[in-house]
């Protein structure tokens, strides 16, 4: 990686090789705010409004709560992006120019992103640092993969996905996740595959599971007589429909699955085999249903222009790819639980670890370096919290603040410097956010201190004022 505190002794203006459209300071942080506000409030808007329906927030959220905290979000991000271009420009006059690379990218962001943080919400800033570090995660791997420095592994996302849902699958069996995960995991997987807090401990014999289970078995006949038909499968079931032969077909192959026998510690209603299909087809319509959503939401200026837009979005093969991860991911979990209940006699947390590790290679279907290290860093944060609680590992104070600006002037560093080394989806939200104008930067200036600094525009040179700068186009 470009080393920080290297002398580098660039001798050019901030207007030569930062704010290129405008040669005033001033100017370009205002123009960097207004794009950045604009594009704040439509990102925060969308997903505090999306994010409240789901949530099934009351009016009194969306008359008041929702605004406070649409303003705070956007302040945040607004913020960030203006005090960068604002920063760059400061620290050049602090030091007298760009003497180290440090003062280009590095400080000017570690200095915006952590005035940035302090302005919002506790509660949004561990969310933000573990997502930044992720990017910068990845980001570091590209840059020392460019160098050389580092090969990638076949199918490492997938081995890395597989080892943190061995140990999320562990916790999650023995009842030893936070709150929220638990709630989320359950919903997942199932909560009849979570050991109770007595089963964890191991005080639990095999026929007070079987009678829990036969319990849970006549309890579940005894509602699914009582329960009313639905309007929904009254239509579906009326002798005139012309599907009807089709549903009652589909009603026996679903008895005849239950019907199949099931181990007495197995504490699900139905047979094995009715237990893991129901759970796959749940989460593949799930999984395809979320993906349309979000392609469909990602084509809204297309599908303005071109109605036809929306059947693509529908049939988009990354919606069956989705759907297809997160059913193997289900379906293996509790399949492979299930057979080891019937080889083992018992049902362990060990369980989890093994069938966690085996469904991981569930992405294989659908492989997403974002999902692997989210996934793995929200572990290390959980064993973190964890190793706190048991007085094994130190408090760090403001730890998410520290984190979200490191890792924020470490992206943005390779986003001045080597942007080529960024995600590609992050480069493009940073061009949306400032109105295309991390693409304006004279890179070609750098070249001789940062070899293929600007790789991604290799032709691109600014319409210079020249009344401010002597710059001229090279030839070659």
């Amino acid at each position: 990686m470009v080393a920080f505190s290297k002398p580098t002794l660039v001798e050019y203006t901030c207007y030569e090789l930062g704010h290129c459209w405008t040669p005033s300071c001033r100017q370009a942080s205002f123009d960097v705010f207004k794009d950045v506000f604009r594009e704040a409030l439509k990102i925060y808007g969308s997903l505090y409004f999306i994010a409240g329906l789901l949530r099934r927030r009351g009016k009194a959220y969306f008359r008041k709560k929702f605004w406070l905290e649409l303003l705070q979000s956007t302040c945040f991000l607004t913020v960030n992006g203006t005090l960068f271009i604002a920063c760059f420009c400061i620290w050049r006059k602090l030091v007298g120019s760009f003497k180290y690379v440090s003062t280009i990218s590095f400080l000017p962001a570690l200095t915006a992103s952590f005035i940035a943080i302090i302005q919002e919400r506790k509660s949004r800033r561990g969310l933000l640092a573990v997502y930044m570090a992720n990017i910068a995660t990845e980001t570091v791997w590209r840059m020392l993969k460019e160098r050389g420095m580092v090969r990638s592994i076949h199918n490492g996302e997938v081995l890395l996905f597989s080892v943190a849902s061995a140990v999320y699958l562990y916790y999650f069996k023995k009842a030893a996740l936070p709150d929220g995960t638990m709630s989320v995991f359950k919903k997942i997987f199932g909560s009849e595959e979570c050991l109770s807090v007595k089963e964890a401990n191991g005080n639990t014999s095999n026929d007070d599971r079987h009678l829990k289970s036969s319990s849970n078995s006549e309890a579940s006949v005894i509602t699914n007589q009582k329960k009313p038909y639905t309007p929904v499968i009254q239509w579906l079931t009326n002798e005139k429909q012309p599907f009807i032969p089709v549903i009652h077909l589909l009603k026996k192959f679903q008895l005849w699955l239950q019907n199949f026998p099931k181990h007495t510690l197995c504490c699900h209603n139905h047979s094995c085999i009715s237990h893991t299909l129901q759970g796959s087809i749940r989460m593949f319509t799930i999984g395809y249903s979320i993906q349309a959503v979000i392609k469909l939401i990602s084509s809204l200026t297309y599908i303005m222009k071109r109605p036809r837009t929306v059947i693509n979005a529908l049939t988009h093969k990354n919606n069956r790819e989705f759907g297809a991860f997160l059913a193997t991911l289900v379906g293996l979990f509790r399949g492979i639980n299930c057979i080891l209940r019937r080889i083992r006699n018992k049902d362990d947390a060990i369980h989890g670890a093994v069938a966690g590790f085996c469904a991981g290679w569930s992405m294989l279907f659908y492989k997403s370096q974002t999902i692997a290290l989210y996934t793995a860093s929200k572990l290390v944060e959980m064993i973190y919290f964890k190793g706190i609680e048991k007085g094994s590992l130190p408090y760090f104070r403001n730890a998410d603040i520290i984190l979200y600006s490191l890792s924020t002037a470490i992206v943005f560093h390779a986003a001045v410097l080597e942007p080529h080394s960024l995600r590609p989806a992050y480069w493009k939200f940073l061009l949306r956010v400032t109105g295309n104008k991390f693409a304006n930067m004279n890179r070609r200036l750098l070249d001789p201190f940062v070899p293929n600094c600007s790789k991604l525009y290799p032709d691109y040179w600014p319409d210079y004022d020249m009344r401010y700068t002597n710059l001229v186009k090279p030839t070659s």
